[in-house]
C-alpha cells in the first residue's frame, strides 16, 4: 500500500476528529476576536463614562464654590435686613437716655431679641437653602447646554430671592412677634432662668409657628414667589416652576425643620458658655451649665450679642453650605436635569 494510501486512509478514518477539531478551533479564533472588541469597546465605554462623571463632578463643585459666594454675600444684606426691621440698637439707645418708662422699654428689648433670633435662624434658612436649589438648577441647565442661560437671565432668576429680603423679612418677622408676644407675656425680666428655660421658649416658639396656617415653612415658595410663575414653556419659567415646586416638595420643607432645629441648637450651644460665667467658685465641683441660673434681664443683652454677623449667624451660615444633607439634596437636583 502506498504512502497516499495510507494517508487517504488515515484521513478517512478521522474526518469527523478533523471537522470538529476545525469548527472548534474557528470558534476559538472568533471567540477570541470577539472577546478583544468587546474588551476595547467596554474600556472606551469606562473612558468615556469616567472623563463624563469627572466633568460633571468638576462643573458641580464649582457650581457649589459660586453658590457659597453668593451665600456669604446675600446673608449680609439679608441680617442688614433683619437689624433694620427689628431695631435693637434704637431701643438699647432708649434706655441709655434713663427714660421714666424704663421698664417698659426692657420689655420691649426683651421681646425684639427673641423675635430677632428667631428671625435670623428661619431666615438664614430659608434663603441658602432657596439659593443653593436655585444656582444647581442654573448648574443643571448650562452643563447640557452653556449658551441656554445668558448672564441677564440667571440674574434675573436669582433676583427672585431679592421678594424675600424685602416684603418676605418684614412678614416672617410679624408673625413671630405675635407669637413672640405670647409666649412671653408672663415672664419677668427678674426671672431666673436656666439654659434648658430659654430653650423651651424657642421650642414653644417653632411649635407656635407650625400650628399658624401662614407658617414659614409650609408656605415658604409664597415667602420667595411674590406671584406664581408663568406657564409659558421658555427656559427661564422652567426655571421658575422648578424652583416653586421643590419649595413645596416634602423633602425641602423636612430639611428646612431639620437645619432650623440645628439653628437654635447652636444657639443654645453658644448660650451655654455664659451660664458658666463669675459662678462662684466652689472647690473642684463642676459647674452644671444646665442647671445654673441667671435672671433673664441679663441674658437679653448676651443673646442680642450673639445675633452679631461675626457670631450666631456666621456660624449657621457655615453650617448650611457645608451642611451633607443639603449637598445631597442639591446634587439631586443638579443630576436630574441632566436627563
Amino acid at each position: 500500500m502506498s504512502v497516499f494510501s495510507k494517508l487517504k486512509g488515515f484521513l478517512s478514518r478521522h474526518r469527523n476528529k478533523f471537522l470538529i477539531g476545525g469548527v472548534l478551533i474557528t470558534g476559538t479564533v472568533f471567540l477570541a476576536r470577539y472577546t478583544r472588541k468587546s474588551l476595547r469597546d467596554w474600556q472606551e465605554k469606562e473612558t468615556r463614562e469616567f472623563f463624563d462623571r469627572t466633568r460633571k463632578q468638576n462643573h458641580f463643585e464649582s457650581i457649589n464654590r459660586t453658590c457659597n459666594e453668593t451665600v456669604i454675600n446675600l446673608s449680609s444684606s439679608l441680617l442688614d435686613k433683619i437689624y433694620e426691621t427689628i431695631n435693637t440698637d434704637q431701643t438699647i439707645e432708649k434706655l441709655k437716655q434713663n427714660p421714666e418708662n424704663k421698664l417698659e422699654i426692657w420689655v420691649e428689648l426683651k421681646n425684639q431679641v427673641f423675635i430677632k433670633a428667631a428671625c435670623v435662624v428661619y431666615s438664614l434658612v430659608m434663603l441658602v437653602i432657596t439659593l443653593k436649589l436655585q444656582l444647581n438648577i442654573i448648574g443643571g441647565y448650562l452643563y447640557k447646554d452653556p449658551t441656554s442661560v445668558p448672564a441677564e437671565m440667571q440674574q434675573k432668576y436669582l433676583s427672585i430671592c431679592q421678594n424675600f429680603l424685602n416684603a418676605g423679612i418684614e412678614k416672617l418677622a410679624k408673625i413671630i412677634e405675635a407669637e413672640v408676644d405670647k409666649l412671653l407675656k408672663n415672664i419677668d425680666l427678674k426671672k431666673q432662668m436656666k439654659l434648658s428655660d430659654l430653650e423651651a421658649i424657642f421650642w414653644s416658639l417653632q411649635s407656635s409657628l407650625d400650628a399658624r396656617q401662614d407658617n414659614p415653612i409650609s408656605q415658604l415658595r409664597k415667602y420667595i414667589f411674590e406671584t406664581d410663575p408663568p406657564s409659558s414653556p421658555d427656559i427661564y419659567t422652567s426655571m421658575l416652576r422648578d424652583t416653586a415646586d421643590l419649595l413645596e416638595s416634602e423633602e425641602v420643607k423636612f430639611l428646612v425643620i431639620h437645619q432650623i432645629n440645628t439653628g437654635f441648637v447652636l444657639l443654645g450651644d453658644q448660650l451655654s458658655e455664659f451660664f458658666n460665667q463669675n459662678e462662684p467658685p466652689s472647690g473642684e465641683q463642676f459647674q452644671n451649665p444646665f442647671t445654673n441660673k441667671k435672671p433673664l434681664a441679663k441674658l437679653v443683652p448676651i443673646l442680642n450679642g450673639l445675633l452679631s454677623k461675626q457670631s450666631l449667624p456666621h456660624n449657621l451660615t457655615n453650617h448650611l453650605i457645608t451642611n451633607e444633607k443639603l449637598q445631597t439634596l442639591c446634587a439631586n437636583v443638579y443630576e436630574s436635569l441632566l436627563g
